[in-house]
This record gives C-alpha cells, sequence and structure tokens, in this order.
C-alpha cells in the first residue's frame, strides 16, 4: 500500500513526574495513591522528579497508522491540535534597536488544543487501582492542569513533517511554558524560548542578599557580624558592599547564629570607609576580574539564570571567543540587584556579540559581530519567492557621533552618568553627518566592562561604521526546499531588482538574518535582514613580527586580511571588513 506525502504537525510536552512508586521504599506514603507529580505527592521527603512523560497531540482526526519503519504513529497521539502559531526569536544587532530588550526578543509559540473527556490511561501510573471510572470525572485538561499547577518552564515541542517520518527526521523547534489559559473549547499554551528565564522573569544578579548588620560597626574593624542570614548567602570569599563602602573580606563562618565575615579590607575598589549602623543590608558584589566575555555571559545566563546547561555549546562558546574576541577579557563589579538582561545585553554590546536561541538546534547561540567571508547568494529570480521582498528604512538608528565612556572610577558610581567614568573614546563621521543635512545622531555607549584604551577605540569606530547610514531592513520569503540552510544569525548576499547600484544594475548586498520562522507549515519561511554592508572594520591581533608594509611582497600585499590602508581597503583596492593590529 502507498500513501500520497501529506504534512503532519506534532505537539510534544514533557511532564516531570516522579521515579519512585507509591508506598514502596523510599516512599513510604500511605492511603489514595498520587499521580506521580509535584502537586499530588505525599511524601515529600522521597520526591524525586528526575522522570518524565511525554505527551504527544496531533490535529483532530489524525488516526492514520503508518507501516514504515520507526515512523511516528498519529494513532497513539492524542487528537486535539486545533493550531498554532510561531513568531520568531528576532536579533537586536549591536544594541542599536531602542525598540527591542538588550537581548532581542523572544520566539513564541501559541498552541490550541480542544479538551475532551479521558480515561487517565496515560497520565495515571495508577489508573487500574482507582475506585471511580475516570472517564466520567472531569475532562483531560481540568485533570492535567489540577495536578500538574507548576508547568510554567516545562518543554514544548514542535515536530513538523510529513506522514510516514520519524520524529527524528521531523524540522523539531523546542519552547518553554510560560502559561496555559483553560476555556470552554480547550486550552491555549504560551511558550517562549530559553532566553526568557531572564529576559522574562526579572532575575537579577547578584540576588538581593538578606543579611543586615547585626551590630554598628566602626570605619576601621576587620570583622563583622551578619543576621538574617546563612553561611550560603555569602561566598567563600569575595567583596560585600554596605551603605557607600566596599569591602573585601577572605573569610566567612557561623558564628551564634550569625554570619561571621573575616579577613576584611576596607575601603575597597576606590571607595571610603565609614561607620555603618545596625541593620545596615550587606549585599553581595559579583566580581569578573578579567575574565573573558563568553565566560561571563555563561555564568549570567546559566550559572545565576538558571538556563538549563544543556541549551549552551560552552566548547562552541571559547572558539568563538578565541578565535574572534581574545582580547576581550572584561572586569566589572556589579554591587547592586541588577537585571541579567540589562547585563547580558551590556557585555554583548562590549563586545560586540550576539546571543540568540535557535529552536531547531535548541541551543543558545554566541556569535561575535564579524565578517563572513563565503556568504551564499540569493536571487530574485532563482529563490527568493515573488512579491515577498521588501525594504524599509530604519533612521532612528543612525549614529554619525559615538561616545564610548570606559574605566568606571568606582563600582558604586552611575553607569549612566559621564562622571562616574574616567577615560571616553569619540569617533565621528563629519562627512557622513554633512550627507544627513548636518543633522548629528548621536549615540552614547556607557562601558562599564571596558578598561582599556584599544577596545574603547574599537567599539567606538566599529559601532560608528555600522551605524552611520540610516539602516535598512528587508524582507523575504523563501519556499521549504531553499530555506533549510538559512536561519537567524546568519548572513547572506542578495541580489533583487529593488537593490540596484547607481546605474540600475542589481547590487549583490550582504544582509544579516535577524529572525526567521516558518509562515506555512512546511512550506514557506519568513525572513527579516539587516543591512550587512557595513558591519565595521574588525580589528585583529597579530604577533609583532608580522612583516612590515614596507618589506612585504606585492604577493603577501594582496593576500586577503594581510594588510589594509588606512581607508580599510586591501591591495586590490577591495574594502575589507576586517585589518590587523
Amino acid at each position: 500500500m502507498s500513501f500520497a506525502t501529506q504534512p503532519i504537525q506534532v505537539i510534544e510536552i514533557v511532564q516531570p513526574i516522579c521515579s519512585r512508586v507509591f508506598g514502596t521504599s523510599p516512599c513510604d506514603a500511605t492511603g489514595d495513591k498520587c499521580w506521580n507529580t509535584d502537586a499530588t505527592c505525599k511524601f515529600r521527603s522521597a520526591l524525586n522528579l528526575t522522570a518524565s512523560l511525554a505527551l504527544r497531540f496531533v490535529p483532530m482526526g489524525s488516526y492514520e497508522w503508518r507501516t514504515e519503519a520507526g515512523a511516528f504513529q498519529p494513532a497513539t497521539a492524542i487528537p486535539t491540535l486545533m493550531g498554532y502559531q510561531t513568531a520568531p526569536t528576532v536579533l537586536n544587532v549591536a544594541s542599536g534597536s531602542r525598540n527591542k530588550g538588550p537581548l532581542g526578543l523572544r520566539a513564541v509559540c501559541s498552541v490550541k488544543l480542544k479538551d475532551s473527556p479521558s480515561n487517565d490511561v496515560e497520565t495515571d501510573p495508577y489508573v487500574a487501582g482507582r475506585s471511580y471510572d475516570p472517564a466520567t470525572q472531569g475532562s483531560f485538561w481540568s485533570k492535567w492542569l489540577s495536578r500538574n499547577p507548576f508547568h510554567v518552564g516545562y518543554v514544548l515541542r514542535i515536530y513538523e513533517g510529513n506522514l510516514g517520518d520519524t520524529l527524528a527526521e521531523m524540522i523539531k523547534r523546542e519552547y518553554l511554558i510560560e502559561k496555559i489559559d483553560a476555556g470552554r473549547d480547550g486550552v491555549s499554551i504560551t511558550a517562549k524560548d530559553a532566553l526568557r528565564k531572564v529576559t522574562d522573569t526579572g532575575i537579577t544578579a547578584p540576588l538581593l542578599s538578606p543579611g543586615a548588620l547585626a551590630a554598628d560597626i566602626n570605619a576601621s574593624v576587620t570583622t563583622l557580624d551578619v543576621a538574617g542570614a546563612v553561611v550560603a548567602d555569602y561566598p567563600a570569599t569575595g567583596w560585600v558592599r554596605i551603605g557607600s563602602e566596599l569591602i573585601q573580606y577572605t573569610g566567612r563562618s557561623l558564628v551564634d547564629s550569625n554570619v561571621r565575615i573575616t579577613g576584611l579590607t576596607r575601603a575597597a575598589l576606590n571607595t571610603e570607609a565609614a561607620s555603618h549602623s545596625q541593620n545596615g543590608r550587606v549585599q553581595t558584589v559579583v566580581a569578573y576580574v578579567a575574565e573573558p566575555f563568553s565566560d561571563i555571559l555563561y555564568d549570567l545566563l546559566v550559572t545565576r539564570g538558571g538556563i538549563d546547561a544543556a541549551y549552551v555549546d560552552a566548547t562552541e562558546w571559547d572558539a568563538e571567543y578565541t578565535l574572534w574576541r581574545s582580547a576581550y577579557q572584561f572586569t566589572a563589579y556589579i554591587t547592586e540587584p541588577t537585571k541579567i538582561d540589562d547585563l547580558a545585553g551590556e557585555v554583548c554590546l562590549q563586545a560586540m556579540a550576539n546571543v540568540w536561541w535557535d529552536e531547531r538546534v535548541q541551543k543558545i547561540i554566541l556569535k561575535a559581530q564579524r565578517p563572513d567571508f563565503a556568504p551564499s547568494t540569493l536571487t530574485d529570480e532563482g529563490h527568493i519567492l515573488a512579491g515577498s521582498f521588501a525594504i524599509k528604512e530604519k533612521p532612528e538608528e543612525r549614529a554619525s557621533q559615538v561616545f564610548v565612556y570606559y574605566g568606571l572610577r568606582s563600582p558604586i558610581a552611575s553607569i549612566t552618568d559621564k562622571g562616574s567614568y574616567e577615560r571616553a573614546q569619540v569617533a565621528i563621521d563629519v562627512d557622513k553627518q554633512a550627507q544627513y543635512g548636518g543633522e548629528p545622531a548621536i549615540r552614547e555607549l556607557f562601558c562599564r566592562f571596558i578598561q582599556t584604551d584599544a577596545i574603547a577605540a574599537s567599539t567606538a569606530s566599529t559601532y560608528l561604521q555600522r551605524f552611520k547610514d540610516v539602516r535598512r531592513e528587508a524582507t523575504m520569503e523563501l519556499s521549504a526546499p531553499q530555506a533549510g540552510t538559512y536561519w537567524t544569525g546568519d548572513s547572506v548576499n542578495v541580489e533583487h531588482f529593488l537593490d540596484v547600484k547607481f546605474d540600475g544594475s542589481k547590487r549583490e548586498g550582504n544582509w544579516l538574518i535577524t529572525s526567521a520562522h516558518s509562515s506555512a507549515p512546511g512550506s514557506r519561511y519568513a525572513y527579516t535582514m539587516e543591512d550587512n554592508g557595513s558591519i565595521g572594520v574588525l580589528w585583529l591581533w597579530q604577533e609583532s613580527d608580522i612583516t612590515p608594509f614596507v618589506d612585504a611582497t606585492e604577493q603577501q600585499k594582496r593576500d586577503i586580511g594581510y594588510w589594509l590602508d588606512d581607508d580599510g581597503n586591501d591591495a586590490n583596492g577591495n574594502a575589507r571588513p576586517f585589518r590587523w593590529l
């Protein structure tokens, strides 16, 4: 028997369940049995939510049984899927847009599932022993929500493929549930990408410390006691902030129900020693001292933000840092609870890098703003769907003058006050400003993580290079066969009759894809792109023994990237996106 190719969509919800068996050691619960969920547990000391249950839903009326080896069987899923919509991750390149958060916009999906009676066979491990008929009591979703009220953060996956495919062969996208709204017709589930844990929750680094001074202290004591806290609230060594003073310490221990902090160095980090009154807040400090920017991002998102480490390929992050930003080691002291979303955005801006969620590979991607030496070319004749290409301007993102403030005088100073910084770098394009009617467009960057002149100068010049012209944004659609290799964060060249040179011939423009999503599941994909022609000159470090320009051979001068002149052109007069330091 043969089947015509038919698309299929599968929604999967991964529900954590307890690995214990009710009434069997170490679970010594008695009475009516639970449903192996957190909310229904009757012996919490044995609760172990390391197991999981995958609930799968397919479109209504899907009952087919497939004969292909390993094929996903719609007949084994729950046929209550009414539909879904997705909105993609959107990059905020170089934090250039004031209309997006520091880490851009989250990928979101909305799923509608019909409710129906349920015999609980799949969701109740002890259904055979119940004294009632579950099909006559409640509905699938009313019971599931009662038993799983803590569903925020549960994994939701969307699979798109064809009947006869295995799940592994289908396109998979992954999200985390944010909320489930129940109504007469069923439920509406809203889920977002993994970065929601830091962008939507308001979580801070450092966390607000609960401790307060147990007694008054003067400006010279080298030991202090903290009440209202436990030892774990303070790192073994580090810094604390009390009022306007930062204090470094070397030890802490529990003494008479207080946390005793010892080995104090008063007036640390350019602050002044002072007396402090009882009940003064003793706040922990997050300290980054000459740390790779990629490690700082990992600490913020995973260690402090609670994002699952499985969503980060730390090896790839380290490689990106080593290859493209090895000089970008940052030092900063965060002395008050600050949103991790904002801190991560600062790091990305000052390191000229982007972080985003790729729902296809279920990973958070870190990528420096850097050239793509061999981008693919898409054309209006061979790739782009007719009528889908459009360009709009974003004048609000233009910058003709960039001021970079860096070298924060004291960690307790306001990071948005110019007077808080020891130094500043200025990049101005006078000619470009004149071309836009002499109207200045000023962007001030307050960079608490930057300490060196070289990095500050590179940041200023690179930012100006990218934003000195009115930014352009393009949209287009590709058919499914063409779309597989292009996604958010990729660079592509585009030739289209709407984007031409002075003589009217098509321009091969380079664009950075800032968002991508399925506009028609399985058939069409929509893209938003930002003009990537002025990505900024990327300064690469080189050993000091590189052959001086005056001694270089003609071939060496022509080697791509070997030498560039003051205008950023190679020996052949071609503009290059990088040069050596």
